[in-house]
């Protein structure tokens, strides 16, 4: 009794069946939209990393120079850690493997030990800004990049290198 009053559904290999029909029937519409879809992913991948490149290669590099008398607090160096998330959020639109802040350490000429932060470009105006109190935040200069060679007196080198 239902049956005469409501029209029967179709069933589901007619449904099936008239899906398969439309994606046929505009297979080449489908085919050139992912094509599209895929040639402006590939050019805005290509894009953010050169970008992300030309980020790194201009980074700003600063020296930390302590006094004599610097002896750093507990609260000083939570600071200096929010500082270098400051930084972080500063670069803006900065590629995410560009926006990275370094903590980098290394022998100057005079054989002592350095410090230094390295971060992106745009973030310079944060990273000069000292974290520690009685240490001096400087541009680090083209002699950061030079390391001294360990010579150990009366010890030959061993082969391969270990």
């Amino acid at each position: 009794m239902v049956g005469d009053v409501v029209p029967q559904a179709p069933g589901v290999v007619h449904g099936l069946a008239i899906v398969t029909d439309a994606v046929v029937e505009h297979a080449g519409w489908l085919a050139g939209a992912i094509g599209a879809a895929l040639i402006v992913w590939a050019a805005s991948a290509a894009w953010w990393r050169r970008r992300a490149v030309r980020e790194l290669g201009r980074r700003a590099r600063f020296e930390l120079v302590p006094a004599v008398t610097f002896e750093p607090q507990l609260g000083d160096i939570g600071q200096a850690a929010a500082r270098l998330d400051e930084a972080r959020a500063a670069a803006g639109g900065v590629p995410r493997r560009a926006a990275a802040v370094r903590v980098r350490a290394w022998a100057g000429p005079e054989s002592q030990l350095h410090y230094g932060w390295e971060g992106p470009e745009r973030a310079a105006s944060v990273l000069r800004m000292p974290g520690y109190r009685h240490v001096e935040v400087r541009p680090a200069d083209a002699a950061q990049g030079a390391s001294t060679r360990i010579r150990f007196e009366g010890v030959e080198p061993k082969a391969g290198g270990w």
